[in-house]
Protein backbone atom coordinates (compact mmCIF):
# COMPACT_ATOMS: atom_id res chain seq x y z
CA UNK A 1 0.00 0.00 0.00
CA UNK A 2 2.79 2.42 0.98
CA UNK A 3 4.69 1.62 -2.21
CA UNK A 4 1.58 2.30 -4.31
CA UNK A 5 1.08 5.70 -2.63
CA UNK A 6 4.72 6.66 -3.18
CA UNK A 7 4.58 5.67 -6.86
CA UNK A 8 1.32 7.58 -7.34
CA UNK A 9 2.70 10.71 -5.62
CA UNK A 10 5.89 10.59 -7.68
CA UNK A 11 3.87 10.37 -10.90
CA UNK A 12 1.72 13.34 -9.88
CA UNK A 13 4.83 15.33 -8.96
CA UNK A 14 6.45 14.49 -12.31
CA UNK A 15 3.37 15.64 -14.23
CA UNK A 16 3.11 18.88 -12.27
CA UNK A 17 6.81 19.53 -12.76
CA UNK A 18 6.38 18.98 -16.50
CA UNK A 19 3.41 21.32 -16.67
CA UNK A 20 5.10 24.15 -14.81
CA UNK A 21 8.32 23.73 -16.77
CA UNK A 22 6.34 24.62 -19.91
CA UNK A 23 5.56 28.20 -20.80
CA UNK A 24 2.43 29.73 -19.25
CA UNK A 25 0.56 29.90 -22.56
CA UNK A 26 0.69 26.13 -22.91
CA UNK A 27 -0.17 25.55 -19.24
CA UNK A 28 -3.79 26.69 -19.58
CA UNK A 29 -4.23 24.65 -22.74
CA UNK A 30 -2.86 21.54 -21.06
CA UNK A 31 -5.08 21.93 -18.03
CA UNK A 32 -8.05 22.42 -20.37
CA UNK A 33 -7.07 19.30 -22.32
CA UNK A 34 -6.75 17.24 -19.13
CA UNK A 35 -10.20 18.34 -17.90
CA UNK A 36 -11.77 17.49 -21.26
CA UNK A 37 -10.11 14.07 -21.29
CA UNK A 38 -11.87 13.01 -18.09
CA UNK A 39 -15.16 11.09 -18.20
CA UNK A 40 -16.71 13.50 -15.72
CA UNK A 41 -18.28 16.87 -16.22
CA UNK A 42 -16.62 19.72 -14.30
CA UNK A 43 -18.12 23.08 -13.35
CA UNK A 44 -16.74 26.01 -11.40
CA UNK A 45 -19.33 28.23 -9.73
CA UNK A 46 -18.93 31.42 -7.72
CA UNK A 47 -20.60 32.53 -4.48
CA UNK A 48 -23.72 33.57 -6.40
CA UNK A 49 -24.02 30.09 -7.98
CA UNK A 50 -23.02 31.49 -11.37
CA UNK A 51 -21.09 29.14 -13.69
CA UNK A 52 -17.67 30.68 -14.38
CA UNK A 53 -16.02 27.72 -16.14
CA UNK A 54 -16.92 24.26 -17.45
CA UNK A 55 -15.33 21.43 -19.39
CA UNK A 56 -16.79 19.90 -22.58
CA UNK A 57 -18.75 17.12 -20.86
CA UNK A 58 -20.49 19.58 -18.55
CA UNK A 59 -21.35 21.83 -21.49
CA UNK A 60 -22.90 18.92 -23.36
CA UNK A 61 -24.83 17.41 -20.45
CA UNK A 62 -26.26 20.75 -19.31
CA UNK A 63 -26.67 22.34 -22.73
CA UNK A 64 -24.37 25.25 -21.89
CA UNK A 65 -23.55 25.85 -25.55
CA UNK A 66 -27.13 26.79 -26.37
CA UNK A 67 -27.87 30.41 -27.24
CA UNK A 68 -30.14 31.09 -24.27
CA UNK A 69 -28.29 28.97 -21.73
CA UNK A 70 -28.49 30.26 -18.17
CA UNK A 71 -25.36 30.95 -16.16
CA UNK A 72 -26.96 30.09 -12.81
CA UNK A 73 -26.59 26.44 -11.83
CA UNK A 74 -29.96 26.44 -10.00
CA UNK A 75 -31.86 26.84 -13.28
CA UNK A 76 -30.63 23.44 -14.49
CA UNK A 77 -31.79 21.52 -11.41
CA UNK A 78 -35.04 23.13 -10.11
CA UNK A 79 -35.30 20.56 -7.35
CA UNK A 80 -35.67 21.43 -3.63
CA UNK A 81 -33.17 18.67 -2.81
CA UNK A 82 -30.58 20.34 -5.06
CA UNK A 83 -31.01 23.66 -3.24
CA UNK A 84 -30.30 21.94 0.08
CA UNK A 85 -27.39 20.01 -1.46
CA UNK A 86 -25.91 23.24 -2.84
CA UNK A 87 -26.27 25.02 0.46
CA UNK A 88 -24.76 22.30 2.67
CA UNK A 89 -21.55 21.86 0.60
CA UNK A 90 -20.64 18.43 1.95
CA UNK A 91 -17.92 16.93 -0.27
CA UNK A 92 -18.73 13.43 1.05
CA UNK A 93 -22.31 13.50 -0.26
CA UNK A 94 -23.63 12.94 -3.77
CA UNK A 95 -27.01 13.76 -5.29
CA UNK A 96 -28.72 11.86 -8.12
CA UNK A 97 -30.70 14.08 -10.51
CA UNK A 98 -32.42 13.82 -13.88
CA UNK A 99 -30.43 15.26 -16.79
CA UNK A 100 -31.79 18.68 -17.83
CA UNK A 101 -31.18 17.90 -21.53
CA UNK A 102 -32.29 14.23 -21.71
CA UNK A 103 -35.01 13.24 -19.26
CA UNK A 104 -34.19 9.53 -19.66
CA UNK A 105 -30.63 10.08 -18.37
CA UNK A 106 -29.42 10.41 -14.79
CA UNK A 107 -26.52 12.38 -13.33
CA UNK A 108 -24.66 12.18 -10.03
CA UNK A 109 -23.45 15.47 -8.53
CA UNK A 110 -20.69 16.10 -6.02
CA UNK A 111 -19.63 19.50 -4.66
CA UNK A 112 -16.09 20.34 -3.55
CA UNK A 113 -15.15 23.71 -1.98
CA UNK A 114 -12.56 25.60 -4.02
CA UNK A 115 -10.77 28.70 -2.79
CA UNK A 116 -12.58 31.11 -0.48
CA UNK A 117 -16.01 31.34 -2.11
CA UNK A 118 -15.99 29.14 -5.20
CA UNK A 119 -17.04 25.51 -5.62
CA UNK A 120 -16.31 22.74 -8.08
CA UNK A 121 -19.24 20.54 -9.13
CA UNK A 122 -18.29 17.10 -10.43
CA UNK A 123 -20.93 15.55 -12.69
CA UNK A 124 -21.03 11.85 -13.53
CA UNK A 125 -23.32 10.12 -16.02
CA UNK A 126 -24.89 7.22 -14.10
CA UNK A 127 -27.63 6.42 -16.63
CA UNK A 128 -26.30 2.95 -17.50
CA UNK A 129 -26.10 1.51 -13.94
CA UNK A 130 -29.50 2.97 -13.04
CA UNK A 131 -31.13 1.52 -16.17
CA UNK A 132 -29.52 -1.87 -15.46
CA UNK A 133 -30.79 -1.69 -11.88
CA UNK A 134 -34.28 -0.89 -13.18
CA UNK A 135 -34.19 -3.90 -15.51
CA UNK A 136 -32.98 -6.12 -12.67
CA UNK A 137 -35.66 -4.84 -10.29
CA UNK A 138 -38.43 -5.24 -12.87
CA UNK A 139 -37.32 -8.79 -13.62
CA UNK A 140 -37.16 -9.73 -9.94
CA UNK A 141 -40.56 -8.13 -9.27
CA UNK A 142 -42.19 -9.96 -12.20
CA UNK A 143 -40.56 -13.26 -11.20
CA UNK A 144 -41.75 -12.84 -7.60
CA UNK A 145 -45.26 -12.08 -8.78
CA UNK A 146 -45.35 -15.11 -11.08
CA UNK A 147 -44.05 -17.42 -8.35
CA UNK A 148 -46.74 -16.33 -5.94
CA UNK A 149 -49.63 -18.21 -7.61
CA UNK A 150 -48.00 -21.66 -7.94
CA UNK A 151 -46.59 -21.37 -4.42
CA UNK A 152 -50.07 -20.65 -3.06
CA UNK A 153 -51.34 -23.84 -4.73
CA UNK A 154 -48.44 -25.89 -3.33
CA UNK A 155 -48.98 -24.45 0.17
CA UNK A 156 -52.67 -25.34 -0.08
CA UNK A 157 -51.97 -28.99 -0.85
CA UNK A 158 -49.35 -29.18 1.92
CA UNK A 159 -51.89 -27.77 4.38
CA UNK A 160 -54.41 -30.42 3.32
CA UNK A 161 -51.83 -33.17 3.88
CA UNK A 162 -51.01 -31.82 7.33
CA UNK A 163 -54.64 -32.32 8.36
CA UNK A 164 -55.06 -35.68 6.64
CA UNK A 165 -55.14 -38.50 9.22
CA UNK A 166 -54.52 -41.11 6.52
CA UNK A 167 -50.96 -39.83 5.94
CA UNK A 168 -48.41 -42.34 7.37
CA UNK A 169 -46.64 -41.24 10.55
CA UNK A 170 -43.26 -41.43 8.82
CA UNK A 171 -44.39 -38.65 6.47
CA UNK A 172 -45.92 -36.33 9.05
CA UNK A 173 -42.67 -34.67 10.12
CA UNK A 174 -41.38 -34.07 6.54
CA UNK A 175 -44.79 -32.64 5.55
CA UNK A 176 -44.71 -30.38 8.61
CA UNK A 177 -41.27 -29.12 7.51
CA UNK A 178 -42.59 -28.59 3.95
CA UNK A 179 -45.39 -26.47 5.39
CA UNK A 180 -42.94 -24.41 7.41
CA UNK A 181 -40.70 -23.79 4.39
CA UNK A 182 -43.62 -22.93 2.08
CA UNK A 183 -44.83 -20.35 4.60
CA UNK A 184 -41.34 -18.89 4.73
CA UNK A 185 -41.19 -18.67 0.94
CA UNK A 186 -44.55 -16.91 0.89
CA UNK A 187 -43.25 -14.42 3.46
CA UNK A 188 -40.10 -13.76 1.41
CA UNK A 189 -42.14 -13.18 -1.77
CA UNK A 190 -44.56 -10.91 0.07
CA UNK A 191 -41.70 -8.80 1.49
CA UNK A 192 -39.96 -8.70 -1.90
CA UNK A 193 -43.11 -7.36 -3.58
CA UNK A 194 -43.44 -4.67 -0.88
CA UNK A 195 -39.79 -3.74 -1.33
CA UNK A 196 -40.11 -3.49 -5.12
CA UNK A 197 -43.20 -1.34 -4.71
CA UNK A 198 -41.32 1.03 -2.40
CA UNK A 199 -38.46 1.30 -4.89
CA UNK A 200 -40.62 1.87 -7.96
CA UNK A 201 -42.98 4.38 -6.33
CA UNK A 202 -40.39 6.39 -4.42
CA UNK A 203 -41.85 9.74 -5.56
CA UNK A 204 -45.53 8.80 -5.20
CA UNK A 205 -46.18 9.58 -1.54
CA UNK A 206 -49.63 10.42 -0.24
CA UNK A 207 -49.81 13.38 2.09
CA UNK A 208 -52.42 11.94 4.42
CA UNK A 209 -52.15 12.69 8.13
CA UNK A 210 -50.78 9.70 10.07
CA UNK A 211 -51.08 9.19 13.81
CA UNK A 212 -47.83 7.49 14.87
CA UNK A 213 -49.10 6.89 18.40
CA UNK A 214 -52.07 4.91 17.06
CA UNK A 215 -49.72 2.80 14.91
CA UNK A 216 -47.43 2.20 17.91
CA UNK A 217 -50.37 1.12 20.11
CA UNK A 218 -51.60 -1.19 17.35
CA UNK A 219 -48.16 -2.85 17.21
CA UNK A 220 -48.18 -3.18 20.99
CA UNK A 221 -51.60 -4.85 20.97
CA UNK A 222 -50.50 -7.32 18.30
CA UNK A 223 -47.25 -8.16 20.10
CA UNK A 224 -48.88 -8.67 23.50
CA UNK A 225 -51.51 -11.00 22.00
CA UNK A 226 -48.87 -13.46 20.77
CA UNK A 227 -48.24 -16.88 22.21
CA UNK A 228 -44.90 -15.67 23.64
CA UNK A 229 -45.34 -11.93 24.25
CA UNK A 230 -42.55 -9.67 25.57
CA UNK A 231 -42.49 -9.10 29.32
CA UNK A 232 -43.21 -5.39 28.80
CA UNK A 233 -44.13 -3.07 25.94
CA UNK A 234 -44.15 0.65 26.71
CA UNK A 235 -45.55 3.34 24.40
CA UNK A 236 -44.64 6.83 25.59
CA UNK A 237 -45.76 9.84 23.53
CA UNK A 238 -45.51 13.06 25.52
CA UNK A 239 -46.77 15.17 22.59
CA UNK A 240 -48.90 14.66 19.46
CA UNK A 241 -47.17 12.57 16.78
CA UNK A 242 -48.91 13.47 13.54
CA UNK A 243 -46.92 13.33 10.31
CA UNK A 244 -47.74 13.68 6.62
CA UNK A 245 -47.10 10.65 4.46
CA UNK A 246 -48.26 7.20 3.43
CA UNK A 247 -49.87 5.21 6.24
CA UNK A 248 -49.13 1.78 4.73
CA UNK A 249 -45.42 2.54 4.45
CA UNK A 250 -45.13 4.03 7.93
CA UNK A 251 -47.06 1.07 9.33
CA UNK A 252 -44.51 -1.24 7.67
CA UNK A 253 -41.66 0.74 9.29
CA UNK A 254 -43.00 0.29 12.83
CA UNK A 255 -44.15 -3.30 12.26
CA UNK A 256 -40.80 -4.47 10.87
CA UNK A 257 -38.72 -2.80 13.59
CA UNK A 258 -40.96 -4.19 16.34
CA UNK A 259 -40.88 -7.63 14.66
CA UNK A 260 -37.08 -7.45 14.66
CA UNK A 261 -37.08 -6.52 18.35
CA UNK A 262 -39.36 -9.43 19.22
CA UNK A 263 -37.26 -11.87 17.21
CA UNK A 264 -34.02 -10.99 19.01
CA UNK A 265 -35.35 -10.66 22.55
CA UNK A 266 -35.82 -13.44 25.12
CA UNK A 267 -38.81 -14.14 27.39
CA UNK A 268 -37.88 -11.13 29.51
CA UNK A 269 -38.00 -8.88 26.46
CA UNK A 270 -38.82 -5.22 26.96
CA UNK A 271 -39.76 -2.89 24.11
CA UNK A 272 -40.15 0.88 24.36
CA UNK A 273 -41.53 3.23 21.71
CA UNK A 274 -41.34 6.95 22.29
CA UNK A 275 -41.55 10.16 20.28
CA UNK A 276 -40.15 13.67 20.57
CA UNK A 277 -39.70 16.72 18.36
CA UNK A 278 -37.05 19.44 18.20
CA UNK A 279 -35.87 22.12 15.79
CA UNK A 280 -34.73 19.45 13.30
CA UNK A 281 -38.01 17.52 13.10
CA UNK A 282 -39.64 14.50 14.73
CA UNK A 283 -37.93 11.41 16.11
CA UNK A 284 -39.54 7.99 16.62
CA UNK A 285 -37.46 5.63 18.77
CA UNK A 286 -38.07 1.88 19.08
CA UNK A 287 -35.82 0.32 21.70
CA UNK A 288 -35.39 -3.26 22.89
CA UNK A 289 -33.25 -5.14 25.44
CA UNK A 290 -32.34 -7.98 23.09
CA UNK A 291 -29.02 -9.55 22.20
CA UNK A 292 -27.69 -6.45 20.39
CA UNK A 293 -25.14 -6.46 17.59
CA UNK A 294 -21.55 -5.46 16.93
CA UNK A 295 -20.71 -2.11 15.32
CA UNK A 296 -19.47 -3.82 12.15
CA UNK A 297 -23.04 -4.92 11.36
CA UNK A 298 -24.75 -1.54 11.79
CA UNK A 299 -23.89 -0.21 8.32
CA UNK A 300 -25.05 -3.37 6.55
CA UNK A 301 -28.03 -4.47 8.62
CA UNK A 302 -30.49 -2.70 6.27
CA UNK A 303 -29.16 -4.50 3.18
CA UNK A 304 -31.44 -7.05 1.53
CA UNK A 305 -30.95 -10.58 2.94
CA UNK A 306 -28.12 -9.46 5.25
CA UNK A 307 -28.16 -11.60 8.37
CA UNK A 308 -25.99 -11.47 11.48
CA UNK A 309 -26.97 -14.98 12.60
CA UNK A 310 -28.38 -16.83 9.57
CA UNK A 311 -29.43 -19.88 11.53
CA UNK A 312 -31.30 -17.98 14.24
CA UNK A 313 -33.01 -15.68 11.73
CA UNK A 314 -34.29 -18.55 9.58
CA UNK A 315 -35.40 -20.62 12.60
CA UNK A 316 -37.50 -17.69 13.81
CA UNK A 317 -39.07 -17.01 10.43
CA UNK A 318 -37.09 -13.96 9.38
CA UNK A 319 -36.96 -13.12 5.67
CA UNK A 320 -33.90 -10.86 5.79
CA UNK A 321 -35.89 -8.05 4.12
CA UNK A 322 -37.63 -6.31 7.01
CA UNK A 323 -35.04 -3.62 7.71
CA UNK A 324 -34.48 -3.04 3.99
CA UNK A 325 -38.21 -2.25 3.76
CA UNK A 326 -37.80 0.12 6.72
CA UNK A 327 -34.93 1.95 5.02
CA UNK A 328 -36.74 2.45 1.70
CA UNK A 329 -40.05 3.40 3.34
CA UNK A 330 -38.26 6.10 5.35
CA UNK A 331 -36.38 7.34 2.29
CA UNK A 332 -39.73 7.75 0.56
CA UNK A 333 -40.60 10.23 3.33
CA UNK A 334 -37.22 12.02 3.21
CA UNK A 335 -36.54 10.46 6.60
CA UNK A 336 -33.46 8.64 7.86
CA UNK A 337 -32.77 5.65 10.11
CA UNK A 338 -30.23 5.74 12.94
CA UNK A 339 -29.26 2.49 14.65
CA UNK A 340 -27.58 2.16 18.05
CA UNK A 341 -26.72 -1.18 19.59
CA UNK A 342 -24.75 -2.73 22.43
CA UNK A 343 -23.95 -6.45 22.62
CA UNK A 344 -26.04 -8.03 25.36
CA UNK A 345 -27.93 -4.80 26.11
CA UNK A 346 -30.18 -4.36 23.09
CA UNK A 347 -30.72 -2.07 20.10
CA UNK A 348 -32.41 1.24 19.36
CA UNK A 349 -33.82 2.19 15.97
CA UNK A 350 -34.50 5.92 15.60
CA UNK A 351 -36.54 7.22 12.65
CA UNK A 352 -35.74 10.89 12.00
CA UNK A 353 -38.52 12.70 10.13
CA UNK A 354 -37.80 16.13 8.58
CA UNK A 355 -39.54 19.22 9.91
CA UNK A 356 -41.77 19.62 6.86
CA UNK A 357 -43.31 16.17 7.51
CA UNK A 358 -44.57 17.13 10.96
CA UNK A 359 -48.25 18.09 11.11
CA UNK A 360 -48.85 20.85 13.64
Amino acid sequence: MLVTVLIYNSLVFSKLKYLFSSNRENLTQKIEAVSNATRDGLLLIDKNNEITWSNENAKEWLGLNEKYASKNIRSYFPNPNFSVFLREIDSEKTLEVISPTKKENFLSLQIIPFGDEERIIIIRDISKPIKLETIRTDFAANASHELRSPLTVIAGYIDMMQHDDSIPKDWQEPIKELGKQSQRMQSVLSDLLVLFQLESESNEIDDEVIDLEAIANSSKKEAMSRKNPPQSFEVNFSEPALIKGDEFRIQSVVTNIVENALRYSDKKGAIKIYWHTDEKGGHLSIKDNGIGMEDKHLKRITERFYRIDKGRSRDMGGTGLGLAIVKYALQNHNATLEIKSIIGAGSEFICHFPKDRIKK
